[in-house]
């Protein structure tokens, strides 16, 4: 009787080694499950922040904010515009090996990102609704969530008591084109008056430009040099309301309790041009790339007492590609080779000096005329002293600009001609870092180090259950949602525009669509995973500001198998609501 007692204990004991083993075996690597808050604003013009010298004062809660963190003065973001930027900073990988150059483009599935390794260790990554919806962040590691700001994220987050770490991010409008303060009128007068405009010619040209228009083509229109004072003076104004934003959003962390152990960071996607080479906007807007230092040098704070300096300023160069690396450094995630990226922990702590830079942008990013067929680039390599630009345009593929950046702060004295010798060495360092680039395959993580066993193989089960009877799937499709002709406003869909047609959730399709005309035109197609294709919530503003610029609207779908059984076109236009 003994015996069979001991053994059914060495039995159980064995059965409840393998089932935790299998179901309950934690990661080989044991992190520190910091939550990571990051902001950012889109099209944020460093040289307007009162925090960097700026003799207006823009942004009174970061320079107080600044005193509890880490400020960075050299921060060279990898993109003229938005998506391939955010992209780049997401994985630590630069566009040439991402491929994310315009819309409708996506990651390579097969890499697994970043965020997918965070999501692996249990992390929340929120995808707030609204415009961050956007075709070119599938496969990043996203999880789509209906919350349109992340002060109510923070506090459902608080509510349910989630013992898992969030990696939030967030991005702001509010310093893109228009400047018009649409979220809130009263910081118009910060520094802006109607009593500044010279004549009425003046003033219905910049109400006619910035003040309403979210894209302005680089030639449409000249700025004379009177209206330089209106035009910094409207986007001043969106940089104060931005900081306010930015202020809302810390206090709420800070309200929940859950400052102390949460590593903030704040930047910016790319910059913006605010008449430092004649024109306004970025790459996306002005369908003109640039990559000079209005674009590309942005405003960069990172913000972690419980590990980090207070207080500091930092001088030395570094790139965008380095923020997903420091963060994995502050968790202790091992950083992966494949990052092109490295941590600014030695750099913060004074172990390394200034780091080479590169960037690269589709000329006419988001906006370009034909995105299957992106052949047009601006790329860049900075040194601390040295910035060399290649444009690679149809009508003139070798023109070169050169900057001695500590006597030419502005770049406005192209030296090409001038200096051959550094010319030449710096031509050669960027065409073989684009060869780096062109030669980088997607490269998986070492998931055995990060999921069970048992996660392991339900995944390889999901995976097979993919497998589709394209027999049992109608097509072509036909919209349920929408019909030929409607308008939707801001109340059809509570502010949502929603897509969904016959079929079957778990089917691929793609969506193509022609949208806007003149500056506004953009045609493509969409892949989606399901029937049915959800935009926004959006805000009010948003919607009328931004949304409304894009009619008139047709859009067909099909499941997304060659050869392609489209849907009817349908015809739509987005109304303005009160």
């Amino acid at each position: 009787m003994r015996k069979q007692l001991i053994f059914f204990i060495v039995l159980f004991v064995i059965l409840i080694s393998i089932f935790s083993y299998y179901f309950f075996k934690q990661p080989v690597i044991k992190i520190k499950k910091y939550n990571v808050l990051y902001l950012s604003s889109d099209s944020l013009n460093k040289r307007h922040l009162s925090l960097y010298g700026y003799e207006k004062k823009t942004t009174p809660f970061l320079e107080e904010f600044a005193k509890r963190s880490i400020v960075f003065e050299k921060m060279i973001n990898p993109s003229g515009w938005t998506n391939e930027n955010l992209v780049s900073l997401f994985t630590g990988l630069f566009s040439p090996v991402h491929g994310v150059n315009t819309r409708g483009k996506n990651i390579n599935p097969k890499w697994k990102t970043a965020l997918e390794i965070l999501r692996d260790f249990g992390y929340h990554i929120p995808r707030l609704a609204g415009w961050q919806g956007d075709q070119n962040h599938s496969f990043l590691g996203f999880e789509e969530v209906s919350v349109t700001s992340p002060e109510e994220w923070l506090e459902n987050y608080k509510k349910e008591n989630s013992q898992q770490p969030f990696f939030l991010f967030y991005q702001f409008l509010n310093t893109h084109l228009p400047y018009n303060c649409m979220e809130d009128t009263s910081f118009l007068a910060k520094f802006f008056s109607d009593t500044m405009f010279i004549n009425k010619e003046q003033e219905e040209r910049i109400r006619k430009t910035i003040m309403s228009q979210s894209v302005i083509p680089k030639g449409s229109i000249e700025f004379k040099p009177e209206d330089a004072q209106i035009i910094k003076a409207l986007y001043d104004c969106e940089v104060a309301l931005l900081d306010s934003c930015f202020e809302k959003v810390i206090k709420k962390l800070e309200e929940l309790g859950l400052l102390e152990n949460t590593i903030i960071i704040i930047g910016a996607d790319h910059g913006e041009e605010v008449l430092e080479h004649n024109f306004v906007g970025h790459a996306s807007t002005s369908k003109h790339a640039s990559l000079y230092d209005e674009i590309i040098n942005v405003p960069f704070i990172i913000s972690f007492p419980k590990e980090l300096p207070q207080n500091l300023r930092i001088k030395t160069q570094c790139s965008g590609v380095d923020i997903m690396p420091t963060i994995f450094d502050l968790l202790q995630i091992p950083v992966k080779p494949f990052f092109q990226g490295k941590s600014l922990l030695p750099i913060i702590f004074g172990k390394e000096g200034d780091r080479i830079v590169y960037a690269e942008s589709s000329r006419e990013g988001y906006g370009a005329k034909d995105p299957k067929n992106i052949t047009e680039f601006i790329r860049m390599i900075r040194t601390p002293e040295w910035k060399l630009i290649h444009y690679v345009y149809n009508e003139d593929p070798n023109k070169f600009e050169l900057y001695n950046l500590k006597e030419d702060e502005l770049e406005q004295n192209n030296l090409i001609d001038k200096e051959p010798t550094i010319a030449a060495k710096l031509k050669d360092d960027l065409f073989k870092w684009l060869v780096i680039c062109k030669e980088i395959q997607p490269q998986e993580a070492d998931e055995s180090l990060y999921l069970s066993p048992y996660e392991r193989w339900k995944r390889k089960r999901e995976l097979k259950a993919k497998k589709i009877d394209w027999s049992k799937v109608p097509s072509p499709p036909k919209f349920l949602s929408i019909k030929d002709g409607d308008t939707l406003n801001y109340y059809s869909f509570e502010g949502k525009a929603i897509f969904e047609w016959t079929g079957n959730e778990n089917v691929p399709y793609i969506i193509e669509y022609e949208a806007g005309k003149g500056a506004y035109y953009l045609n493509g197609t969409i892949k989606v995973s399901g029937n049915k294709k959800i935009y926004g919530p959006f805000n009010k503003n948003y919607w009328n500001n931004f949304l409304v610029n894009y009619n008139p609207i047709k859009i067909r779908v099909a499941i997304d198998k060659e050869p392609y059984q489209w849907s009817e076109w349908i015809n739509l236009n987005i109304g303005k609501s009160e």
